[in-house]
């Protein structure tokens, strides 16, 4: 393919370079049309928003070479996904101001200074103005909203990690509470923005409530504490129901993959610390993991091939639905 050389010097290697990002086989069934409908749109447009639009194509790029498109199986799972997947982190990013008065107070009163509060408040917040960004169906915002709370909560775990000299204990519990964070925003990220749901009073209910469903199970979990009520097998089926969910995508059942991702996304990283936690070494914790592995493996296998034929016939179907990049 050639690409044209269109407007300013700097835009064709940039043009080029967008275009590198989508596969091979779709670089040469419609590049010369991307190009084209490239330059008729950008002919009189300024800098920034010719910058803009090469961004708009590099990211589109990704998502086809990811499989995140609106005609996908994945991008339809991760749409459906992501506003309870919004709901599930605002309620769990809220649950401790609501639930535990006392470390409250304490947080606000322990240390007086600027930075301090900033810092203690930053998530909250953030929360808050996601939960509008969700509830107004304005979900560009909340995207870039969910990448912020996931990056507040990936840089609390590298300082926790850091403080405590990279004890593998103290992460684990401080990651329990912030790698959620982390998965639901990525989540929300390969969403494709077609098929996020409008501002309708259902998808306002279920973003509420899932943010009550994430908040109680971020209430009764209690990251912090070094008791557990629970034993291993309550971690281990709370990892594979909710990986045999998502495995459902195999069948094209959209909305029990979603919730199982969700759920995964939401508990998986205090399952899988837990289960290493109880096993007490890596020895006692083979006779577990292995079963589970072959399991999930065997169900994954018997699924796929069982959905094979009417996956097939559905993706016919559905072959060429789906929104230009440009």
């Amino acid at each position: 393919m050639t690409t044209p050389t269109i407007g300013a010097p700097w835009l064709s290697p940039a043009l080029r370079a967008a275009l590198q990002l989508y596969p091979a086989h779709y670089r040469r069934e419609r590049g010369e049309e991307l190009a084209e409908v490239f330059a008729e749109t950008t002919a009189q447009a300024g800098r920034c928003a010719v910058a803009r639009e090469i961004l708009d194509l590099a990211l589109y790029g990704l998502r086809v070479r990811l499989g995140l498109t609106g005609a996908s199986m994945p991008g339809r799972v991760l749409a459906m996904a992501a506003p309870m997947a919004v709901g599930a982190v605002i309620g769990a990013v809220l649950a401790p101001w609501v639930a535990d008065a006392d470390r409250v107070a304490w947080k606000l009163t322990w240390d007086d200074s600027l930075r301090t509060y900033v810092g203690i408040l930053a998530e909250p917040v953030t929360a808050m103005l996601l939960l509008v960004a969700a509830l107004l169906g304005r979900w560009t915002a909340g995207r870039g909203l969910s990448l912020a709370l996931g990056a507040m909560g990936l840089l609390e775990l590298g300082q926790e990690a850091h403080r405590s000299y990279f004890s593998v204990w103290w992460s684990g519990y401080v990651g329990m509470a912030t790698l959620p964070l982390a998965l639901c925003a990525l989540v929300l990220a390969g969403a494709p923005t077609d098929l996020l749901p409008r501002a309708t009073w259902r998808t306002r209910g279920l973003v509420l409530a899932s943010a009550v469903t994430g908040g109680l199970l971020a209430a009764g979990q209690r990251w912090d504490d070094t008791t557990f009520p629970v034993d291993q097998g309550w971690f281990v089926a709370m990892l594979v129901v909710p990986a045999l969910l998502a495995f459902t995508a195999l069948r094209s059942r959209v909305a029990p993959a979603a919730l199982g991702i969700v759920v995964l996304a939401l508990t998986g990283p205090a399952s899988l610390f837990n289960i290493w936690r109880e096993s007490r070494g890596v020895s006692h914790l083979l006779p577990t993991v292995v079963p589970v592995l072959v399991l999930l493996a065997v169900t994954a296998v018997a699924v796929h091939r069982v959905g094979r034929g009417g996956a097939g016939r559905g993706g016919a179907a559905r072959a060429g639905v789906g929104r230009s990049p440009v």
